[in-house]
């Protein structure tokens, strides 16, 4: 399934095979976004030629390329918040995010109630924890959207942004058991057990993860390093002499006497 989605993105862009289409570019840049998996987000926001960006036509894949790109942020940050020398992911994240904003504004100021940017739009304030932004939003949504998973995805990000591991635990538990086909709760909800120090939780989220997609390559690298065996203490082992202790004490030299002609050993 993920390898068709990628191939027919590809195909889409085809050199020789003309201007993609912009309702399956669309629909494909969507797909890869749903997978959360960081590999596939670059591969959403790159299948987004710039040249058609600012093409109306093309407006809803414009907008999913935003998308992407603050799901690849808000990965990055979570990720980099988790480990002890995180320090540059979050900057980075934080650019990363500024970057997405700079794309949406205009999408925004051209079609502020276009399905596809307001889905972008209620995610920004999602994962920036504005859930008064996100209720805003989905009570302007019209019918046709408010059925939308994505903008069920922005309230739980924003209600789910500062909570403790465990009050996060069960928000993205709940988002996921009812939205099972979109996957970047599903790293988050791995990554809570985890802070909680519960890796077997965590190596099961992910396991989920993997079924439902195998190809998954950030949920392949984390359940790799938590099942890793301990590092081993490389220091060389200490082992003892085979040589046998001595029977008598061993010459040791005298100090040179007043008078003596020579110097001498004594036992």
């Amino acid at each position: 399934m993920t390898g068709t989605i990628v191939l027919t993105a590809l195909l889409l862009l085809a050199p020789g095979s003309g201007a993609p289409d912009p309702d399956a570019l669309a629909r494909e840049v969507l797909a890869l976004s749903a997978s959360g998996d960081p590999v596939r987000l670059v591969r959403a926001s790159t299948a987004v030629p710039e040249a058609v960006r600012a093409d109306p036509a093309f407006r809803g894949a414009a907008a999913g390329r935003v998308l992407a790109l603050l799901l690849a942020a808000a990965d990055l940050r979570e990720a980099s918040a988790a480990s002890p020398e995180g320090g540059p992911g979050l900057l980075q994240a934080r650019r990363d995010r500024e970057a997405a904003l700079q794309e949406l504004r205009p999408l925004v100021q051209q079609a502020p109630d276009d399905p596809d940017v307001l889905r972008s739009l209620s995610v920004y304030y999602g994962l920036d924890g504005r859930p008064e932004e996100v209720a805003r939003l989905v009570g302007r949504a019209p019918a046709s959207t408010a059925a939308d998973p994505w903008l069920g995805f922005a309230a739980m990000a924003a209600a789910v942004r500062g909570r403790a591991p465990s009050e996060a635990e069960a928000l993205l538990s709940a988002f996921v058991a009812a939205h099972p086909g979109i996957h970047p709760p599903r790293m988050s909800l791995a990554r809570a057990r985890l802070a909680q120090g519960n890796s077997p939780g965590a190596v099961e989220a992910l396991d989920d993860l993997l079924v439902a997609d195998p190809d998954h390559v950030a949920a392949k690298e984390l359940k790799a390093r938590l099942l890793a065996p301990p590092p081993v203490d490389r220091m060389a082992p200490v082992v003892p002499s085979t040589a046998p202790p001595p029977s008598a004490p061993g010459w040791l030299p005298r100090k040179r006497t007043k008078g003596a002609g020579r110097s001498g050993y004594s036992g």
